[in-house]
């Protein structure tokens, strides 16, 4: 996946359109769709890449390098939520089965 694509994936997964991630990295939604509809996927400046970064939840390097060379990945908030809630309730249901052990062994 290149830059643009990582960008589309990210902002989906957030739920947000292409204005909403423009007003929340404070870039105008004009030049923020101009970049995501280039033909050369790749050509993003630093200090935008550093906005996009920050806002989506992610490194940098993560959305600069290719797929291969992505050595680990930062979550999205909303993945974190997903995980947690799962955890979460895993946890319970270990402590409902030892309860119910414990229950029967008396």
């Amino acid at each position: 996946m290149n830059i643009t694509d990582k960008i589309h994936v990210l902002r989906k997964e957030k739920g947000w359109s292409v204005a909403k991630l423009a007003r929340v990295c404070g870039i105008p939604t004009v030049s923020l769709r101009a970049m995501l509809s280039r033909d050369n996927p790749n050509s993003y400046n630093v200090k935008t890449l550093i906005k996009l970064s920050k806002a989506l939840g992610v490194s940098v390097s993560y959305l600069t390098l290719d797929d291969e060379e992505t050595l680990r990945t930062k979550l999205t908030t909303h993945q974190k939520s997903e995980l947690l809630g799962k955890f979460e309730g895993l946890l319970g249901d270990y402590f409902d089965i030892e309860a119910a052990i414990s229950s029967e062994e008396q």
